[in-house]
């Protein structure tokens, strides 16, 4: 039931819904996956794997895992490093229930699972290339995450929402050089139709279907799903509907900035070796 995901890199109290059947209500179903976590020890990313009994917290030994529910109760899950076999991470997981619902003979618990403690602590952590990207921006990002990490999801969307409003432009007008030749001409002049107006929306609707398609993983258009999200209003959406929202902006601009500089970088490369290449002959 517990994923890596959320194991290795959900802040406290950010929500995770989950159904399960009547007769899985039990610690026994609860999974713990294999995590890879930095280890402070081995000065690398490292395997780590379940220690204990999820269990172990119960006041009264005489009931096992099979017998005793999951619901509001703190699980402990220590999880320890497979190469050091001395460095450990301790999450604590609490399971919340929120309703339950019967059809014919069949009964399903709904609710939701956070972590209410970790340590050694979640960590507010940039990549030092994404960090160049976003420029001064960068406080904005880190602002954006520290919200996300308290589950603050209007704020969280706001940040993530402004750096969007910020960077545009220049994200735009990076675009430009991945064109083909035959696109540019187009492109430009959606650009031109772009810097008339200050609406963030308006300006990535006017350009999103001319993205390349080497910016399209698997034909889905970051574009189009990142006008889609800055659309929606936040004035009556909660902090949870915020929160979805403002990790599809993040994730999305991640993604651009990290193509756009990668594939910048790869031509310039190209660029100069060609230069001394020609040079030489």
């Amino acid at each position: 039931m517990l994923t890596k995901e959320f194991l290795e890199t959900y802040s406290l109290y950010k929500k995770v819904k989950f159904e399960v059947l009547y007769y899985q209500q039990y610690l026994v179903h609860i999974k713990t996956p294999a995590i890879n976590m930095e280890c402070n020890n081995c000065k690398s990313m490292q395997t780590f794997n379940i220690a204990n009994d999820i269990w172990e917290l119960r006041a009264d030994n005489r009931y096992s895992a099979q017998d005793v529910e999951f619901w509001n109760k703190p699980i402990r899950c220590v999880y320890l490093c497979s190469a050091c076999n001395s460095y450990y991470y301790f999450f604590f997981v609490q399971f919340l229930l929120t309703g339950k619902s019967t059809r014919g003979k069949t009964t399903r618990y709904k609710g939701y699972y956070w972590k209410i403690g970790q340590t050694p602590s979640w960590e507010i952590d940039i990549d030092r290339n994404l960090e160049k990207s976003l420029g001064v921006d960068v406080d904005l990002y880190k602002k954006g995450l520290v919200c996300e990490s308290q589950s603050y999801g209007i704020g969280s969307y706001a940040y993530f929402r402004r750096i969007t409003e910020n960077i545009i432009d220049e994200l735009l007008n990076s675009i430009v050089d991945l064109l083909d030749q035959d696109d540019k001409a187009q492109y430009q002049k959606a650009l031109e139709k772009v810097k008339n107006t200050r609406i963030t929306e308006e300006k990535i609707e006017l350009v999103q279907d001319l993205l390349p398609s080497a910016l399209q993983p698997d034909g889905y258009n970051p574009l189009k799903a990142l006008h889609s999200s800055l659309s929606e209003g936040i004035h009556s959406k909660t902090d949870e509907e915020c929160l979805e929202l403002a990790e599809t902006i993040k994730a999305i601009l991640v993604y651009l900035l990290e193509e756009i500089r990668s594939r910048s970088d790869k031509a310039k490369i190209f660029s100069e070796k060609m230069k001394k290449l020609l040079g030489k002959k």
